[in-house]
């Protein structure tokens, strides 16, 4: 798992720059966030929402989602004078305020004040034990020295001002980040870097295709679809060749260096993610981004198909960003075998999958086994004379799943290989004829014993 904090030799100094502003200067690079303490009451929260001043759901947060007994809990706490935790706000380049921690308990005290809930719903107390009294009771029902104490009440924030260098203000929010679900480092990189770039992402995040192979609601709703997406970008422009870990730091380096992104740009980059895409959906569809586990002689193998490998995710994607539809489209069964055929057969690729993915040399060797792999397929025009179509291993399987070696029942097709009865380097033809069906593994066997 990669680091999420700053290196045990990255120290933090306070400086003072004003009565109230505060500098963080970190020693590597120099790089430098300001923050700002600062009270506010609720009646100016209110004011600052009504105002345009105050956004309580940027793109980077979750919706409102405190239960109607947690958000009365809130006011009730307010007229028992419970301590509120601190809230933490983004000042944006125009002066006003996005909330990056506390959106619930602002939601909760500002929505009490307005009589509704975010979905329109009348806001009724419910659920309070100490003050029971005010069950059923929306804030114009309070008798006015209660709704004066509401409005004054005074939650103390921090303010991250908007002269921080964005790159560190990344790493400082998630160190801010102490709500009961902290921010992930997608949802903060959208509060960072919001810009055109951070609008496409949002926009190919909603793609239908992409939701299908992932099939991970949570995934959406987190915004990790947006990371995945951006890491597909960072990897396919700036190349892996050049890849430097950590791959947050990378894809953040893309983000940031392309972040006012032109529309001809944002054209671009959408066509390449759609065209990568489409063909891995078409090459490997439902099993697009998982993992083949080989079988051995007593069980037989199996695909991961509940998760997420996001080292074939990187392979899979970027691998089609120079190749025509055309030409992959003509050898998409053979590339589907060939990935099938590593993830089996080469244990060092099969190791690169799961160990240090991140690491720069795992990752470069990774890419480089399969980029040499889907260059034997497209680039070779004899590839397809010495290995037997998906099709001829269809109808073996169709008619007869059981191993010509070993006897046994071949329990799934992607656990089988199509050889040639009479080896192909001794004129064997590659028809159905000289075929025969049988498990990767006793086929493995029998090649190493030659």
């Amino acid at each position: 798992m990669e680091d999420q904090y700053l290196s045990h030799d990255e120290e933090l100094e306070i400086d003072e720059i004003g009565e109230d502003d505060v500098e963080l200067d970190i020693e590597v690079g120099q790089r430098k966030i300001i923050w700002q303490a600062k009270d506010f009451s609720i009646r100016e929260f209110l004011t600052m929402k009504n105002d345009g001043e105050l956004v309580l759901q940027p793109q980077y947060q979750r919706n409102f989602v405190a239960t109607d007994l947690i958000a009365s809990k809130l006011i009730e706490s307010i007229l028992l004078d419970v301590p509120i935790p601190v809230v933490y706000l983004a000042e944006e380049q125009d002066g006003s305020y996005s909330v990056i921690d506390g959106q619930q308990r602002l939601t909760s005290f500002l929505s009490f004040l307005e009589g509704k809930f975010p979905d329109t719903r009348p806001f009724k107390l419910s659920g309070l034990k100490v003050l029971p009294e005010l069950n059923r009771k929306l804030f114009t029902d309070l008798d006015s020295e209660l709704q004066k104490k509401i409005r004054s009440t005074t939650i103390h924030s921090i303010i991250i001002k908007k002269e921080s260098n964005p790159d560190i203000k990344f790493e400082i929010f998630e160190r801010l980040n102490t709500g009961s679900t902290k921010l992930n480092e997608d949802e903060i990189r959208n509060t960072v870097y919001r810009g055109p770039y951070i609008d496409l992402l949002s926009e190919l995040s909603e793609n239908s295709v992409f939701h299908g192979l992932i099939k991970k609601d949570n995934f959406k709703r987190r915004m990790i679809y947006r990371g995945m997406i951006l890491r597909f970008f960072a990897l396919s422009e700036k190349s892996y060749l050049n890849y430097k870990a950590s791959m947050k730091q990378f894809s953040n380096k893309e983000l940031r260096d392309n972040r006012d992104l032109s529309s001809a740009k944002a054209k671009e980059y959408k066509l390449r993610f759609e065209h990568c895409l489409d063909l891995v959906k078409v090459v490997f569809g439902d099993m697009a981004f998982r993992r083949y586990k080989a079988g051995s002689e007593n069980e037989p193998g199996k695909w991961a198909d509940t998760q997420i490998n996001m080292a074939l995710y990187d392979i899979q994607m970027v691998g089609f960003v120079n190749y025509s539809k055309n030409e992959v489209l003509a050898k998409a069964d053979l590339i589907r075998e060939g990935l099938i055929d590593l993830m089996i057969n080469n244990q060092k690729f099969n190791e690169q999958l799961i160990w240090q993915t991140s690491d720069a040399e795992v990752l470069k060797k990774r890419f480089r086994t399969y980029m040499d792999m889907l260059e034997s397929i497209i680039g070779d025009p004899s590839y397809a004379m010495r290995n037997f179509p998906f099709s001829i291993k269809e109808e073996l399987f169709k008619e007869n799943p059981y191993c010509a070696i070993s006897g046994q029942k071949i329990l799934a097709i992607e656990d089988s290989e199509v050889d040639h009865i009479v080896p192909y380097s001794k004129g064997g033809k590659t028809e159905k004829s000289n075929a025969q069906l049988v498990l990767r593994y006793f086929n493995r066997a029998k090649s190493n014993k030659l």
